[in-house]
């Protein structure tokens, strides 16, 4: 027991990297790196990691709904995703652990991706629809967008020429990304089948919304809100304003 407490306290301590990320953090990252590796050494165990929407055994392999966003393509491309989505959880995930905790951090990611899996195959896969699914990005959209509405005051600064509110990142990316589907999805495809193929990266953006907890209560508060002030500013306009008259002198009592 002793040992295996301080190899897990080590194991804790290697993922920090030296105490510059939250161990959640570093875990995400090693589980990226070392998933892409082997399934490109070993296709077969890439293939065994993906979600693969025309293999309808794998879709009853439920590890498939959490590894999907680990793996990514062997093409040289791959090397350029890791390094900038690498940076993005380590910038997120420092900033997402502050307001969730590691374990917070770890169930969320979770959830985004169990949840795009589902809503992915609950969509696509009845009607015979083929496609691998399996990269980071819509994973990190997903926690962008929530680090955009739980930090909305929050600036950041895009290459250190475009600077934003963290709110605003979150509506670019949520109304972008369907855009970005409909003009850039791959070519000979008609706009549902673009928007088919966009399906992952849609369903984390509508879980990381209702995840944060404030998206769907921020809007009924907003409707209540304004109806609220129409109401107010009804009321006030019957109102008329009468002048007193003079003040009584005072009388002190003794």
């Amino acid at each position: 027991m002793a040992r295996s407490g301080h190899r897990l306290r080590g194991l804790r301590s290697a993922l920090t990297l030296g105490g510059q990320v939250p161990a959640a953090v570093g875990g995400l990252l090693a589980a990226l790196l070392l998933l892409t590796l082997g399934a490109t050494v070993e296709p077969s165990l890439g293939a065994l990691l993906v979600l693969d929407l025309g293999d309808g055994w794998g879709l009853l392999q439920p590890w498939r709904y959490l590894t999907w966003p680990f793996v990514e393509g062997p093409h040289p491309a791959s090397l350029i995703t890791l390094l900038f989505a690498g940076l993005m959880l380590v910038w997120l995930g420092r900033q997402l652990t502050a307001a969730w905790g590691e374990r917070g951090l770890l169930l969320r990611v979770a959830a985004i991706t169990g949840g795009a899996s589902l809503l992915t195959v609950l969509l696509l896969a009845p009607f015979g629809w083929e496609q691998r699914v399996h990269g980071i990005w819509p994973l990190v959209n997903a926690l962008l967008v929530c680090w955009g509405l739980l930090y909305e005051e929050q600036r950041i600064s895009w290459f250190g020429v475009v600077e934003m509110r963290g709110l605003t990142v979150a509506r670019i990316i949520g109304w972008g990304t369907p855009v970005w589907a409909l003009l850039l999805g791959p070519p000979g495809l008609g706009p549902l089948e673009r928007l088919a193929v966009y399906t992952p990266h849609l369903g984390g953006l509508l879980v990381a919304w209702l995840l944060v907890g404030t998206g769907p209560r921020r809007g009924w508060r907003r409707v209540t809100g304004r109806w609220r002030e129409a109401r107010l500013k009804k009321a006030r306009s019957r109102f008329e304003v009468v002048d007193p008259g003079p003040r009584p002198p005072r009388e002190w009592m003794n």
